[in-house]
């Protein structure tokens, strides 16, 4: 297909969301089993650590002193929690952690063995902070059952023998015993008890928070893969309206010596058919000026003025004139508004390819821009200025036996430079967001504008974002005028040399430009290779003092 049209870039997913995103794993997984997941690993992890604590501890206990037959409690004890703990960490599920009764086992065995390894080291001993590392991992499951049982057993556990050594009742079995008052024996135990306290109220609440991060990003989650239905349907009905595909004014009659069929897609002064010559079996594309249009005078000149044009250029990269006319007689007298047939192109344009893919390697980019380069450098050759660059003027070409090849469209805007006369009455012509500066004011332009729109172009190809973006026609043209975009390195990995050739390019001063479009391709190519000239180094970093990237003026 054919067509320029009139539509600036819409913008894709990967404009609103960071690319490294699973959506799959976003459409499939919920909070809460997000959070059994992390709870299963988490339990792994933990029960790893108390089979090593009671390991370890199985090992120590024969070497310390104290009754035989105690230890020998303390080491079967040991051995107990290591077998049990190790088959449950193996036969470990989300199922299983749901399930109170075997889990609550499990944690009753690690508060009981917790308990006795407070009895034997003592109470008042460093053994009780074991405990903190069990409440505490207890206490961050789904079950507030589980950790307040885990809390009041531990508590418990270590309250009531303290008192009631602290006050003598009974004898401290310990084997660290304290020497201190009954007091001080008492504030001991109290401070545990906060701890043990404190530690229950930061699992709770951390259990809380990560509940509520996990559903937060989740709805967020949710409302991106919306966005996307949204904009996957925005990109489906684009697509039909680029292509046509439905009936026109002029489909199965003839103009010129072209069959017309159905249209293919619109630009701003006409629609264009798909056609076959009359007499053969060629095809084409016929751009048909609109009938509101095709009354003015200067309108149907511009429009001609592109079929002129193309004829003067030979490039493989300029879509290649086929016939045109201007209010021919059809075979039955009618007479036609102005047509041009123009080879028919199969394939998309940049803007399409840039809808789906966010942004180009830059090798791709690097490729696009020297073909596009050898079509404006040939225009220029010719006097010529496009005038109207942009992704929908970009197209590449698909060809059967032939390399996909990058063509440039539309030239019903363009001008020869050295023309002081216009067809626009003084008015910008163009697309705001890729025009240079001087286009936008209306003033007279030379083929620096053109490598402007395609320092834009590589800009928007290279970092997903167009350079001069906005919902109102005077912030854009103010922005293409006096404002910097955003530092493309911050959107995209790029080499600082690539930066400094987009600065060039987009510079606000034609003469700050580079005067060709060759030059341009020449230098972005030289900057990804990491050879970038020094003096093309040091006329970037002096446009970047004077305007940085991202300024404004004040």
């Amino acid at each position: 297909m054919l067509p320029s049209n009139p539509q600036d870039d819409v913008p894709t997913l990967a404009d609103l969301r960071p690319r490294s995103m699973n959506e799959s794993a976003s459409a499939t997984i919920t909070p809460e089993a997000a959070l059994a997941r992390d709870e299963v690993e988490r339990t792994r992890l933990f029960l790893k650590l108390c089979a090593v604590l009671a390991a370890a501890s199985g090992l120590v206990v024969p070497f310390v002193s104290g009754s035989l037959a105690v230890r020998g409690l303390v080491v079967l004890m040991c051995a107990a929690a290591v077998v049990i703990v190790l088959f449950f960490r193996r036969t470990l599920t989300a199922e299983l952690i749901s399930s109170r009764r075997r889990w609550g086992v499990v944690a009753g065995l690690l508060v009981l063995c917790s308990a006795v390894a407070v009895w034997f080291f003592g109470v008042f001993s460093p053994a009780p902070m074991v405990g903190t590392f069990g409440i505490y991992f207890l206490c961050l499951g789904r079950s507030m059952r589980i950790a307040l049982w885990a809390y009041l057993g531990g508590a418990v556990a270590h309250v009531i023998p303290s008192v009631l050594f602290a006050f003598h009742v009974l004898p401290d079995p310990g084997l660290l015993t304290p020497t201190a008052s009954t007091g001080d024996m008492l504030a001991a135990a109290a401070m545990v008890q906060v701890v043990f306290a404190s530690t229950f109220a930061l699992a709770r609440g951390s259990q809380r928070a990560t509940r509520d991060a996990v559903r937060k990003l989740h709805a967020a989650l949710v409302q991106v893969q919306k966005r996307e239905a949204l904009l996957a349907e925005a990109n489906l009905e684009l697509d039909q309206a680029l292509q046509g595909g439905h009936r026109g004014p002029f489909t199965d009659r003839r103009v010129g010596d072209w069959l017309v069929g159905e249209i293919i897609g619109r630009g701003a002064m006409g629609d264009v058919y798909r056609a076959q010559l009359a007499e053969g079996d060629q095809q084409a594309a016929v751009k048909i000026l609109h009938r509101s249009l095709a009354m003015e005078p200067a309108h149907v000149k511009r429009f001609l003025r592109e079929a002129q044009i193309v004829e003067r250029m030979r490039s493989a990269h300029v879509v290649r004139l086929l016939a045109c006319g201007n209010f021919d007689a059809g075979p039955g007298g009618e007479e036609t508004p102005p047509y041009i047939a123009m080879e028919l192109l199969e394939g998309h344009d940049l803007a399409w390819h840039l809808r789906r893919e966010g942004r180009m390697a830059p090798e791709r980019t690097v490729e696009m821009v020297d073909e596009v380069c050898d079509a404006l450098a040939e225009a220029a050759a010719a006097d010529i200025v496009h005038r109207d660059l942009k992704p929908q003027n970009v197209f590449l070409a698909m060809r059967a036996g032939a390399p996909p090849t990058w063509k440039v469209l539309d030239f019903g805007v363009s001008k020869l430079a050295s023309d002081p006369g216009t067809l626009t009455q003084g008015a910008p012509i163009g697309t705001p967001a890729y025009m240079a500066p001087e286009q936008a004011r209306g003033e007279r332009v030379d083929p620096r504008a053109d490598v402007f729109s395609l320092a834009c172009i590589t800009y928007r190809a290279l970092t997903g974002r167009p350079a001069f973006a906005g919902s109102e026609l005077p912030q854009i043209l103010f922005d293409v005028c006096f404002a910097q975009p955003v530092r493309p390195g911050s959107l995209a990995t790029l080499p600082t040399d690539v930066e400094r050739v987009l600065a060039i390019g987009l510079a606000k001063r034609s003469d700050d430009r580079l005067d060709s479009a060759r030059g341009f391709a020449a230098a972005l190519r030289s900057a990804f290779a990491g050879s970038l000239s020094p003096p093309l180094r040091t006329r970037a970093d002096a446009l970047l003092a004077s305007a940085p990237w991202g300024s404004r003026p004040r």
